[in-house]
Protein backbone atom coordinates (compact mmCIF):
# COMPACT_ATOMS: atom_id res chain seq x y z
CA UNK A 1 0.00 0.00 0.00
CA UNK A 2 1.58 3.27 -1.15
CA UNK A 3 1.42 6.78 0.21
CA UNK A 4 -1.38 9.14 -0.82
CA UNK A 5 -0.67 10.67 -4.22
CA UNK A 6 -2.39 13.98 -3.48
CA UNK A 7 -0.06 16.96 -4.01
CA UNK A 8 0.96 19.27 -1.19
CA UNK A 9 -0.93 22.56 -1.03
CA UNK A 10 0.72 25.56 -2.67
CA UNK A 11 1.21 27.47 0.58
CA UNK A 12 3.73 24.88 1.79
CA UNK A 13 6.17 26.17 -0.86
CA UNK A 14 5.40 29.83 -0.16
CA UNK A 15 6.51 30.01 3.50
CA UNK A 16 9.89 29.33 5.09
CA UNK A 17 8.37 27.66 8.17
CA UNK A 18 5.14 27.15 10.04
CA UNK A 19 6.29 28.81 13.27
CA UNK A 20 8.06 32.14 13.69
CA UNK A 21 8.63 34.70 16.48
CA UNK A 22 5.49 36.55 15.37
CA UNK A 23 3.29 33.44 15.56
CA UNK A 24 2.20 30.39 13.59
CA UNK A 25 1.16 30.43 9.93
CA UNK A 26 -2.55 30.22 9.16
CA UNK A 27 -3.11 28.77 5.68
CA UNK A 28 -6.73 29.95 5.71
CA UNK A 29 -5.80 33.57 6.45
CA UNK A 30 -2.36 33.47 4.76
CA UNK A 31 -0.68 35.21 7.69
CA UNK A 32 1.11 34.57 10.97
CA UNK A 33 -1.18 34.49 13.99
CA UNK A 34 0.02 35.01 17.55
CA UNK A 35 -0.94 32.97 20.59
CA UNK A 36 -4.45 33.14 21.94
CA UNK A 37 -5.03 36.04 24.32
CA UNK A 38 -7.81 34.33 26.26
CA UNK A 39 -7.47 35.03 30.02
CA UNK A 40 -6.93 31.35 30.82
CA UNK A 41 -3.58 31.39 29.01
CA UNK A 42 -2.31 34.21 31.22
CA UNK A 43 -1.95 31.56 33.93
CA UNK A 44 0.94 30.15 31.88
CA UNK A 45 3.61 32.73 32.63
CA UNK A 46 6.27 30.67 30.85
CA UNK A 47 4.34 28.45 28.41
CA UNK A 48 5.92 25.72 26.32
CA UNK A 49 7.27 27.10 23.06
CA UNK A 50 7.22 25.57 19.60
CA UNK A 51 10.20 25.44 17.25
CA UNK A 52 10.82 28.89 15.79
CA UNK A 53 8.99 30.74 18.56
CA UNK A 54 11.02 32.99 20.81
CA UNK A 55 10.42 33.93 24.43
CA UNK A 56 12.30 35.17 27.46
CA UNK A 57 14.01 32.45 29.47
CA UNK A 58 12.92 32.23 33.11
CA UNK A 59 16.62 32.52 34.01
CA UNK A 60 16.69 36.03 32.51
CA UNK A 61 13.09 37.13 33.00
CA UNK A 62 11.81 39.64 35.50
CA UNK A 63 13.78 41.94 37.77
CA UNK A 64 16.69 40.50 39.75
CA UNK A 65 16.62 41.52 43.41
CA UNK A 66 19.65 39.58 44.67
CA UNK A 67 21.75 36.60 43.61
CA UNK A 68 24.82 34.54 44.40
CA UNK A 69 26.44 31.50 42.78
CA UNK A 70 23.60 29.20 43.86
CA UNK A 71 20.33 31.13 43.70
CA UNK A 72 18.62 34.06 42.02
CA UNK A 73 16.00 36.16 43.82
CA UNK A 74 13.75 38.02 41.39
CA UNK A 75 10.23 39.20 40.77
CA UNK A 76 7.72 39.74 37.97
CA UNK A 77 6.36 43.29 38.43
CA UNK A 78 3.72 42.75 35.75
CA UNK A 79 2.28 39.79 37.72
CA UNK A 80 2.91 40.72 41.38
CA UNK A 81 5.71 43.09 42.33
CA UNK A 82 5.29 42.26 46.02
CA UNK A 83 6.03 38.52 45.80
CA UNK A 84 9.68 37.54 45.32
CA UNK A 85 10.67 34.37 43.43
CA UNK A 86 13.64 32.29 44.57
CA UNK A 87 15.19 30.09 41.87
CA UNK A 88 18.05 27.66 42.46
CA UNK A 89 20.61 27.93 39.66
CA UNK A 90 23.00 25.06 40.48
CA UNK A 91 23.28 21.97 38.26
CA UNK A 92 20.22 19.74 38.74
CA UNK A 93 19.36 22.19 41.51
CA UNK A 94 21.64 20.38 43.95
CA UNK A 95 21.69 22.03 47.37
CA UNK A 96 25.29 23.00 48.06
CA UNK A 97 26.66 25.50 50.56
CA UNK A 98 26.08 28.44 48.21
CA UNK A 99 22.40 27.47 47.79
CA UNK A 100 21.85 27.06 51.53
CA UNK A 101 23.40 30.47 52.19
CA UNK A 102 21.32 31.92 49.37
CA UNK A 103 18.08 30.59 50.82
CA UNK A 104 18.74 32.24 54.17
CA UNK A 105 19.64 35.56 52.52
CA UNK A 106 16.59 35.39 50.24
CA UNK A 107 14.24 34.88 53.19
CA UNK A 108 15.83 37.80 55.03
CA UNK A 109 15.46 39.99 51.93
CA UNK A 110 11.82 38.98 51.46
CA UNK A 111 11.06 39.78 55.09
CA UNK A 112 12.50 43.28 54.63
CA UNK A 113 11.22 44.17 51.18
CA UNK A 114 8.39 41.87 50.06
CA UNK A 115 4.99 40.49 51.01
CA UNK A 116 5.81 36.86 50.27
CA UNK A 117 8.26 34.44 48.68
CA UNK A 118 7.82 31.64 46.14
CA UNK A 119 10.46 28.98 45.51
CA UNK A 120 10.20 28.10 41.83
CA UNK A 121 12.33 26.99 38.92
CA UNK A 122 11.87 24.50 36.13
CA UNK A 123 12.00 20.81 37.10
CA UNK A 124 13.58 19.19 38.98
CA UNK A 125 12.74 21.05 42.18
CA UNK A 126 15.93 19.72 43.86
CA UNK A 127 17.84 16.45 43.80
CA UNK A 128 19.19 16.82 47.33
CA UNK A 129 22.53 17.76 48.84
CA UNK A 130 25.64 18.38 46.76
CA UNK A 131 27.38 15.04 47.30
CA UNK A 132 30.60 16.27 45.71
CA UNK A 133 31.03 18.85 48.47
CA UNK A 134 30.22 16.19 51.07
CA UNK A 135 32.82 13.76 49.73
CA UNK A 136 35.48 16.46 49.55
CA UNK A 137 34.96 17.24 53.23
CA UNK A 138 34.98 13.53 54.13
CA UNK A 139 38.24 13.06 52.23
CA UNK A 140 39.79 15.86 54.26
CA UNK A 141 38.35 14.41 57.51
CA UNK A 142 36.57 17.71 58.11
CA UNK A 143 33.68 16.28 60.09
CA UNK A 144 33.39 19.43 62.17
CA UNK A 145 32.88 21.34 58.91
CA UNK A 146 30.27 18.81 57.82
CA UNK A 147 28.37 19.18 61.08
CA UNK A 148 28.37 22.94 60.64
CA UNK A 149 27.12 22.47 57.08
CA UNK A 150 24.23 20.34 58.34
CA UNK A 151 23.52 22.96 60.99
CA UNK A 152 23.47 25.66 58.30
CA UNK A 153 21.03 23.57 56.27
CA UNK A 154 18.79 23.24 59.32
CA UNK A 155 18.96 27.01 59.83
CA UNK A 156 17.85 27.50 56.22
CA UNK A 157 14.93 25.11 56.71
CA UNK A 158 13.94 26.89 59.91
CA UNK A 159 14.22 30.26 58.15
CA UNK A 160 11.66 29.06 55.60
CA UNK A 161 9.35 27.78 58.33
CA UNK A 162 9.51 30.84 60.60
CA UNK A 163 9.71 33.49 57.89
CA UNK A 164 7.66 36.57 58.73
CA UNK A 165 6.23 36.46 55.21
CA UNK A 166 4.59 33.37 53.69
CA UNK A 167 6.89 31.07 51.71
CA UNK A 168 5.31 28.86 49.06
CA UNK A 169 7.17 25.98 47.41
CA UNK A 170 6.21 25.40 43.77
CA UNK A 171 7.28 21.79 43.22
CA UNK A 172 7.57 19.90 39.95
CA UNK A 173 9.62 16.88 39.00
CA UNK A 174 11.95 15.43 41.62
CA UNK A 175 12.09 16.89 45.12
CA UNK A 176 14.44 14.52 46.89
CA UNK A 177 16.27 14.59 50.21
CA UNK A 178 17.01 18.19 51.12
CA UNK A 179 14.68 19.42 48.39
CA UNK A 180 11.83 17.56 50.06
CA UNK A 181 12.87 18.99 53.44
CA UNK A 182 12.87 22.56 52.13
CA UNK A 183 9.39 22.05 50.69
CA UNK A 184 8.15 20.54 53.97
CA UNK A 185 9.20 23.67 55.87
CA UNK A 186 7.30 26.12 53.65
CA UNK A 187 3.97 27.60 54.68
CA UNK A 188 2.28 26.07 51.64
CA UNK A 189 3.14 23.78 48.74
CA UNK A 190 1.80 24.02 45.20
CA UNK A 191 2.67 20.71 43.55
CA UNK A 192 2.56 19.66 39.91
CA UNK A 193 0.73 16.38 39.39
CA UNK A 194 3.90 14.73 38.06
CA UNK A 195 6.05 15.29 41.14
CA UNK A 196 8.30 12.71 42.71
CA UNK A 197 8.93 13.61 46.33
CA UNK A 198 10.80 11.66 48.98
CA UNK A 199 13.42 11.48 51.71
CA UNK A 200 15.93 9.20 50.01
CA UNK A 201 18.91 9.65 52.32
CA UNK A 202 18.88 5.97 53.35
CA UNK A 203 20.02 5.12 49.83
CA UNK A 204 23.38 6.75 50.58
CA UNK A 205 23.56 5.50 54.17
CA UNK A 206 22.19 8.63 55.85
CA UNK A 207 19.01 9.93 57.47
CA UNK A 208 17.04 13.15 56.86
CA UNK A 209 18.83 15.82 58.88
CA UNK A 210 17.76 19.06 57.26
CA UNK A 211 14.74 19.14 59.55
CA UNK A 212 12.85 16.29 57.85
CA UNK A 213 13.02 13.85 60.75
CA UNK A 214 12.16 16.66 63.15
CA UNK A 215 9.12 17.72 61.13
CA UNK A 216 7.68 14.22 61.07
CA UNK A 217 8.24 13.86 64.82
CA UNK A 218 6.37 17.13 65.38
CA UNK A 219 3.55 16.11 63.08
CA UNK A 220 3.22 12.77 64.86
CA UNK A 221 2.81 14.57 68.18
CA UNK A 222 0.25 17.01 66.72
CA UNK A 223 -1.77 14.25 65.08
CA UNK A 224 -1.68 12.12 68.23
CA UNK A 225 -3.03 15.03 70.28
CA UNK A 226 -6.19 14.91 68.15
CA UNK A 227 -6.89 11.27 69.06
CA UNK A 228 -8.27 9.65 72.18
CA UNK A 229 -5.12 7.58 72.76
CA UNK A 230 -2.65 10.44 72.19
CA UNK A 231 0.06 7.98 71.12
CA UNK A 232 2.63 9.54 68.70
CA UNK A 233 3.99 6.10 67.75
CA UNK A 234 0.87 5.34 65.70
CA UNK A 235 1.91 8.17 63.39
CA UNK A 236 5.67 7.57 63.55
CA UNK A 237 5.52 3.95 62.35
CA UNK A 238 4.28 4.57 58.76
CA UNK A 239 6.69 7.49 58.33
CA UNK A 240 9.55 5.32 59.56
CA UNK A 241 8.83 2.76 56.85
CA UNK A 242 8.78 5.50 54.21
CA UNK A 243 12.15 6.91 55.32
CA UNK A 244 13.86 3.58 55.97
CA UNK A 245 12.88 2.26 52.53
CA UNK A 246 13.68 5.61 50.84
CA UNK A 247 10.24 5.61 49.23
CA UNK A 248 9.54 8.28 46.61
CA UNK A 249 6.03 9.34 45.66
CA UNK A 250 4.79 8.36 42.21
CA UNK A 251 2.64 11.48 41.92
CA UNK A 252 1.47 14.49 43.88
CA UNK A 253 -1.48 12.47 45.16
CA UNK A 254 0.83 9.74 46.38
CA UNK A 255 3.03 12.40 48.04
CA UNK A 256 -0.01 13.44 50.04
CA UNK A 257 -0.57 9.83 51.12
CA UNK A 258 3.07 9.56 52.24
CA UNK A 259 2.85 12.78 54.27
CA UNK A 260 5.06 15.02 52.13
CA UNK A 261 2.10 17.12 50.98
CA UNK A 262 -0.60 18.45 53.32
CA UNK A 263 -4.35 18.44 52.75
CA UNK A 264 -4.32 22.23 52.37
CA UNK A 265 -1.69 22.12 49.63
CA UNK A 266 -2.64 22.61 45.98
CA UNK A 267 -2.11 20.08 43.20
CA UNK A 268 -1.81 21.61 39.72
CA UNK A 269 -2.47 19.48 36.64
CA UNK A 270 -0.81 21.83 34.13
CA UNK A 271 2.82 22.34 35.16
CA UNK A 272 2.94 25.57 33.13
CA UNK A 273 0.46 27.10 35.58
CA UNK A 274 2.55 26.19 38.63
CA UNK A 275 4.26 29.56 39.10
CA UNK A 276 1.04 31.53 38.60
CA UNK A 277 -0.83 29.48 41.19
CA UNK A 278 2.07 29.69 43.66
CA UNK A 279 2.24 33.47 43.32
CA UNK A 280 -1.51 33.69 43.95
CA UNK A 281 -1.23 31.42 46.99
CA UNK A 282 1.55 33.58 48.44
CA UNK A 283 -0.49 36.72 47.82
CA UNK A 284 -3.58 35.16 49.41
CA UNK A 285 -1.67 34.15 52.53
CA UNK A 286 -0.11 37.61 52.79
CA UNK A 287 -3.46 39.39 52.39
CA UNK A 288 -5.13 37.17 55.00
CA UNK A 289 -2.73 38.28 57.75
CA UNK A 290 -0.24 35.41 57.66
CA UNK A 291 1.59 34.70 60.91
CA UNK A 292 4.43 32.17 61.15
CA UNK A 293 4.14 29.31 63.64
CA UNK A 294 5.87 29.45 67.01
CA UNK A 295 8.80 27.09 67.73
CA UNK A 296 7.42 23.85 69.10
CA UNK A 297 7.90 23.13 72.81
CA UNK A 298 6.78 20.35 75.15
CA UNK A 299 6.62 17.86 72.31
CA UNK A 300 5.95 14.28 73.53
CA UNK A 301 8.21 11.73 71.82
CA UNK A 302 8.26 7.94 71.61
CA UNK A 303 11.75 7.64 73.10
CA UNK A 304 13.43 4.31 73.85
CA UNK A 305 10.16 2.35 73.76
CA UNK A 306 9.40 3.54 70.25
CA UNK A 307 12.96 2.85 69.09
CA UNK A 308 12.81 -0.69 70.51
CA UNK A 309 9.50 -1.40 68.78
CA UNK A 310 10.80 -0.19 65.43
CA UNK A 311 13.99 -2.16 65.99
CA UNK A 312 11.93 -5.34 66.33
CA UNK A 313 10.56 -4.69 62.85
CA UNK A 314 14.10 -4.24 61.55
CA UNK A 315 15.29 -7.50 63.11
CA UNK A 316 12.57 -9.40 61.29
CA UNK A 317 13.40 -7.67 58.02
CA UNK A 318 17.12 -8.37 58.42
CA UNK A 319 16.59 -12.02 59.31
CA UNK A 320 14.26 -12.37 56.36
CA UNK A 321 16.90 -11.02 53.99
CA UNK A 322 14.86 -7.93 53.15
CA UNK A 323 17.55 -5.52 54.37
CA UNK A 324 21.32 -5.74 54.84
CA UNK A 325 23.15 -5.44 58.14
CA UNK A 326 24.07 -1.86 57.34
CA UNK A 327 20.53 -1.04 56.23
CA UNK A 328 19.66 -2.03 59.80
CA UNK A 329 22.19 0.45 61.22
CA UNK A 330 20.91 3.30 59.05
CA UNK A 331 17.26 2.51 59.74
CA UNK A 332 17.85 2.38 63.49
CA UNK A 333 19.37 5.88 63.28
CA UNK A 334 16.22 7.03 61.46
CA UNK A 335 14.08 5.43 64.18
CA UNK A 336 16.10 7.20 66.87
CA UNK A 337 15.63 10.59 65.18
CA UNK A 338 11.88 10.08 64.68
CA UNK A 339 11.45 8.94 68.30
CA UNK A 340 13.28 11.93 69.79
CA UNK A 341 16.53 10.24 70.79
CA UNK A 342 17.58 8.06 73.72
CA UNK A 343 15.04 9.36 76.24
CA UNK A 344 12.13 7.92 78.18
CA UNK A 345 8.89 7.42 76.27
CA UNK A 346 6.61 10.42 76.73
CA UNK A 347 9.48 12.82 77.42
CA UNK A 348 8.75 16.40 76.45
CA UNK A 349 11.33 17.98 74.15
CA UNK A 350 11.53 21.08 71.96
CA UNK A 351 12.23 21.63 68.30
CA UNK A 352 15.91 22.41 68.83
CA UNK A 353 16.41 19.10 70.64
CA UNK A 354 14.98 17.18 67.70
CA UNK A 355 17.24 19.05 65.28
CA UNK A 356 20.28 18.27 67.41
CA UNK A 357 19.42 14.56 67.57
CA UNK A 358 19.07 14.18 63.80
CA UNK A 359 22.21 16.25 63.13
CA UNK A 360 24.41 14.19 65.49
CA UNK A 361 23.15 10.91 64.05
CA UNK A 362 23.73 12.16 60.50
CA UNK A 363 27.36 13.09 61.21
CA UNK A 364 28.03 9.76 62.93
CA UNK A 365 26.79 7.94 59.83
CA UNK A 366 29.02 10.11 57.64
CA UNK A 367 32.04 8.82 59.57
CA UNK A 368 31.16 5.22 58.69
CA UNK A 369 33.08 3.77 55.73
CA UNK A 370 29.97 1.99 54.47
CA UNK A 371 28.08 5.26 54.18
CA UNK A 372 31.08 6.77 52.40
CA UNK A 373 31.05 3.82 49.98
CA UNK A 374 27.35 4.35 49.29
CA UNK A 375 27.89 8.04 48.55
CA UNK A 376 30.82 7.25 46.22
CA UNK A 377 28.75 4.65 44.37
CA UNK A 378 25.86 7.06 43.92
CA UNK A 379 28.19 9.74 42.54
CA UNK A 380 29.89 7.33 40.13
CA UNK A 381 26.92 5.36 38.84
CA UNK A 382 23.76 7.12 40.00
CA UNK A 383 22.66 3.83 41.57
CA UNK A 384 22.45 2.89 45.28
CA UNK A 385 24.89 0.44 46.83
CA UNK A 386 23.52 -2.27 49.10
CA UNK A 387 26.40 -3.07 51.44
Amino acid sequence: MGLVAAPLPAWVFEVDGVHAPAGSYSAAEKTLKGRSTLPVYKRQIFPERVVGETAASPAKAGETLWQNDGVRLWRLPEVDAGIAILSVTSKMHALGAEVVAGVREAVAFAERECDGLVIWHEAPFAVGANLKQVMEAIGAKQFDVLEQSVHNFQLASQALKFSKVPVVAAVSGMALGGGCEFAMHCARRVVALESYIGLVEAGVGLIPAGGGSKEFALRAARNAAKTANNVPFDFVQPVFSTIAMANVSKSAGNARELGFVDEADIVVFNVNELLYVALRQARGLAESGYQPPLPARNVPVCGRTGIATLEMMLVNMREGGMISAYDYVVAKAAATALCGGDVEAGSLVDEEWLLTVERKLFVELLKNEKTQARIAQMMETGKPLRN
